[in-house]
């Protein structure tokens, strides 16, 4: 397959999921369907629009809309088979409570993707392997950052979580086997997806996180 046809295909998923992410977050905040629209949108392309610009190009998602009107679809998607139910029977709630508890895995998935594109666009400059790593990251995390901040929320990756952590080493990774030990790159890209999604839903599973303020004043 040609890598640029599995990056896109990859990319829709990735923004899938990242959408998916930013309604479950406007359902908990109980926004209206223009509110959930714009979470899910910016969840799924701020990251790829923040490594745009890092890099001094037009933002993919401005010049290729597609993965745009694949948030706003998914968004009223979800809206209608959630929100605008009129009764809210045992089987409403209980899908409810579904989309919250796999929001965690679909923002896993996201994650991974989205570092694992964003490390490509440094390969692809030929950038060194910290850059291709906080590409990485921004792609992986900048979404979710806009997302957290339009609601008033300090975004996680500030506060505990090992999310941009892992989404550097995950572009670092891909750097090294790609560019410095020149191994084919989908076959390293279905690989570093498939480990760093374990490790990311393992520490999802076991309550892994950084250590912070609150935590070391709670100790003391």
């Amino acid at each position: 397959m040609d890598f640029d046809l599995f990056l896109l295909i990859c990319n829709y998923i990735g923004t899938i999921s990242f959408a998916v992410s930013g309604t479950i977050k406007g359902f908990k905040k109980k926004l209206d369907i223009f509110g959930i629209t714009l979470l899910a949108t910016i969840t799924a392309i701020g990251g790829g629009v923040i490594r745009d610009t890092m890099v001094n190009r037009v933002p993919a998602a401005l010049v290729e809309p597609s993965s745009i009107y694949l948030s706003i679809v998914v968004s009223i998607i979800m809206y209608l088979f959630v929100v605008m139910k009129k009764n809210e029977s045992p089987r409403d709630k209980t899908l409810y409570q579904f989309l919250s508890k796999t929001n965690l895995v679909f923002d896993a998935i996201g994650l991974v993707i989205f570092a694992l594109i964003g490390a490509s666009t440094g390969v692809e400059l030929g950038l060194n392997c910290m850059t291709s790593g906080i590409l990485a990251a921004l792609t992986g995390v900048g979404g979710g950052i806009v997302r957290d901040l339009l609601v008033n929320e300090t975004p996680v990756v500030l506060k505990e979580d090992v999310y941009a952590v892992l989404a550097l080493f995950t572009g670092i990774s891909y750097h090294i086997l790609v560019l410095d030990w020149k191994w084919a790159r989908i076959p390293v890209f279905i690989s570093l997806f498939s480990f760093f999604l374990l490790i990311r839903l393992l520490v999802i599973k076991y309550h892994i996180n950084l250590p912070n303020m609150e935590k070391t004043n709670k100790k003391r």
